[in-house]
């Protein structure tokens, strides 16, 4: 297993298109896949739970990847991720100063 922990950088964060991409993409994979947000943990090929976990710009959030292609799953969730989403985003070093 193989895990990281990121920040949800894009403006909106995971409104119904970005949880809607990001649901796709894990759902293409064969790994089992874990999202811990909070108290809360979730499964990212459901597109639900995403949204319904508000999950904001500024978010920390822990990704978890267990199976044959786990590091290469986890890296093409973390590019999605820090990739925006195609939105406006806030640098890292900002979201760390407000912590």
């Amino acid at each position: 297993m193989v895990e990281s922990t990121i920040y949800v950088r894009n403006k909106t964060g995971l409104h119904l298109r970005p949880a809607s991409e990001l649901s796709q993409l894990c759902a293409k994979m064969k790994s089992e896949i874990t999202i811990e947000f909070g108290e809360k943990i979730l499964n990212p090929k459901s597109v639900l739970l995403l949204m319904g976990a508000g999950i904001k710009q500024g978010s920390k959030i822990t990704i978890k990847v267990d199976g044959e292609n786990e590091e290469a799953d986890l890296k093409a969730i973390e590019d999605m991720i820090n990739s925006g989403f195609g939105e406006e985003m806030v640098s890292v070093e900002e979201l760390e100063e407000q912590e």
